[in-house]
């Protein structure tokens, strides 16, 4: 007999259509206000993730057109453009080194490496553990490499946590065979 009634109850509820719009809008409306909060602040952070790495690639770019050696002064305005394209939330940092691939030992050599930031200079010995994002280079080759980071912070908690955004971005120097440090500490 219950489960008659529960049957009949059951197929009442389904049938029936009158509705409240108020009722209705009161309960969807807080998950639609999250929903379009969630997909800007998403929006915002793959936002920041490009521009930092478009300006990651600016640099690279600015330093492979680059003749001149490249000076503690020049790598200031470097990090203060990264700064101000990347517009990060938090602190930045960049690294710049310049790589060649010796043909005789098959292995890629550290030139030099200058930092700007929290993040160490690239040594010798870390070169092995990216060699493998590196390009097939020809013996005597060099490359620029420029890594990059910066954070993003999410205004609002919308199961999005802080992001460090890293680039790493190589080119190969355009007017000059190579690009290289001016070393101020031998003046």
């Amino acid at each position: 007999m219950w489960k008659l009634r529960l049957k009949f109850f059951l197929q009442d509820f389904r049938d029936e259509t009158r509705a409240s719009v108020a009722v209705e809008a009161a309960l969807i409306m807080p998950l639609l206000l999250w929903a379009y909060v969630a997909v800007v602040i998403f929006f915002d952070g793959f936002r920041t993730r490009s521009v930092s790495e478009k300006a990651a690639f600016t640099i690279s770019d600015m330093i492979s057109r680059e003749t001149e050696a490249i000076t503690p002064a020049y790598m200031n305005g470097m990090h203060s453009l990264f700064d101000m394209l990347a517009r990060s939330d938090g602190p930045t940092a960049i690294r710049v080194s310049v790589i060649s691939y010796s043909g005789k030992r098959d292995q890629y050599v550290l030139q030099w490496s200058e930092t700007r930031g929290a993040m160490e200079a690239l040594k010798s010995a870390d070169i092995e553990t990216i060699a493998a994002n590196l390009p097939v280079m020809t013996s005597g080759e060099h490359l620029i490499l420029v890594e990059t980071h910066s954070e993003f912070d999410p205004p609002l908690n919308v199961g999005l946590n802080d992001l460090d955004i890293n680039t790493f971005v190589f080119t190969r120097p355009r007017f000059a065979s190579q690009v290289v440090w001016e070393r101020t500490d031998l003046l």
